[in-house]
């Protein structure tokens, strides 16, 4: 098989692990107050950004050899993202009476651009969909652009830039420390990373080095305990750092891809990480529910009926809304 179009049964379900783990880590802190919950979520959500990387790789390769192939892959990546983002957008605009300003900002994915553009961020989860639709539309034109270098150097260029934006906002930019986090523009590498690590992953994969490096990144953040308590130059670092544990754990991954053989694990990896676009953008919903039931039930039922909800909304998000749309895409 094709190294670069091969396809990891392992890296659907590290997918579901990182959607899931979003929407658990959300349940702990704001059902149950449980305010670590929201520091571990950050993780979960750079693994997003960096598998998401590694993914598009193949079909980044295919725009860059055929300029043709631009259009295919914007439709493709827009039918994918697009129509579920709007209808959580529609949803959270009524759940929360909002349809203004700040709504039309995150319709165009521009609510982060720059620092404090909200006045209410009422659908919070949407930063990280900017930070890959953004992505979409400006790396391939990178391409394009800079069709005379090879594909390595065009991420490496890219990625400069955004560090040189990244060191510009650090040293002049007056902002709220979060914008590292969340700043639109700021955030781009972590994919650009994920490209990396799809071109080279046979070369850098190393089990032990792997599970040593991934060892070594948990212990020390381990000594990290609220996220909020960081000046921007510890921000700047922390992110390097859990972008370095992504690469580590996508790697350790594909080890366990041989072991995943038995088609009805492929099947049920294959499901989960198809539910967890909906699981992302629509998880704020029973928690907003549960969470003034709470008195009434035991902890442990009300998070059995929260997975139940987001493993039941998501699949039938998928096969009612999100499948026959994606039939709809066109091919390369």
């Amino acid at each position: 098989m094709n190294k670069v179009n091969q396809h990891f049964s392992s890296l659907d379900l590290f997918r579901a692990v990182a959607g899931y783990g979003v929407a658990i880590c959300h349940f702990y802190y704001y059902v149950h107050d449980q305010s670590n919950y929201q520091f571990y979520s950050l993780f979960f959500v750079e693994f997003f950004f960096v598998l998401s990387g590694f993914v598009l790789y193949p079909q980044l390769v295919k725009v860059y050899k055929k300029n043709k192939n631009l259009k295919i892959f914007f439709m493709r990546r827009w039918f994918r993202t697009i129509p579920l983002y709007i209808l959580a957008l529609f949803c959270y605009s009524i759940l929360f009476s909002k349809f203004d300003l700040d709504t039309l900002k995150y319709f165009f994915f521009i609510q982060h651009l720059t620092d404090s553009f909200l006045i209410d961020d009422y659908f919070s989860v949407a930063w990280s969909l900017s930070v890959e639709e953004i992505f979409y539309i400006i790396f391939p034109l990178f391409l394009i652009l800079l069709k005379k270098k090879n594909f390595v150097e065009i991420i490496l260029i890219f990625l400069s830039l955004i560090y040189v934006l990244k060191i510009f906002y650090i040293s002049f930019a007056d902002v709220d420390n979060e914008f590292f986090r969340i700043g639109t523009f700021l955030r781009l590498d972590s994919i650009a990373f994920g490209l990396i690590v799809r071109k080279y992953y046979i070369k850098i994969n190393s089990l032990s080095l792997n599970i040593f490096s991934s060892s070594v990144i948990i212990i020390l953040l381990n000594f990290i305990k609220n996220l909020n308590l960081f000046n921007k130059y510890e921000i700047f670092l922390f992110i390097l750092i859990v972008q370095i544990f992504s690469i580590n754990l996508i790697l350790i991954f594909i080890h366990l891809d041989k072991f995943i053989k038995k088609k009805y694990l492929q099947n049920l990896f294959s499901l989960l990480s198809k539910q967890t676009y909906s699981v992302y953008l629509f998880h704020f919903f029973p928690i907003y529910f549960l969470k003034n039931i709470l008195i009434f039930l035991d902890k442990s039922f009300i998070f059995l009926i929260y997975v139940m909800s987001l493993f039941l909304i998501s699949t039938l998000s998928y096969y009612l809304f999100e499948k026959p749309i994606l039939t709809k895409r066109p091919k390369y």
